[in-house]
């Protein structure tokens, strides 16, 4: 008969001590989990921005995608034209430079 009360008891003894288990789990949550929940909505506080700025946020970056698409196109334009008038300005800097160059050695 004790053969076959041993799997009981041991069956047994495994339940109460998952159950035990899960009361200390319990009494854990009601004594810490205020608590808990306050630091975690603190901590969500303090890492997130406020939501106005969450939408400023949001707005500034449509913007700046809208604007982004028509204004690269001008930007990229404008850069070629003043890459072409350094160019010319290098030039005549160069054309001017060799004149007086050429006056000053004629004159001497």
């Amino acid at each position: 008969m004790s053969q076959e009360n041993l799997p009981d008891i041991n069956s047994l003894s495994a339940h109460e001590r998952a159950l035990r288990e899960q009361i200390a789990q319990l009494q854990d949550f009601v004594e810490h989990g205020p608590e808990r929940e306050r630091e975690a909505r603190e901590e969500a506080m303090r890492t997130l921005p406020p939501p106005s700025e969450l939408q400023g946020r949001k707005r500034e970056k449509e913007f700046m995608e809208k604007l982004s698409r028509g204004e690269l196109k001008n930007e990229k334009r404008n850069q070629t034209k003043s890459g072409f008038l350094l160019v010319l300005l290098i030039l005549a800097i160069l054309a001017m430079g060799l004149w007086v160059y050429g006056i000053i050695n004629d004159s001497f």
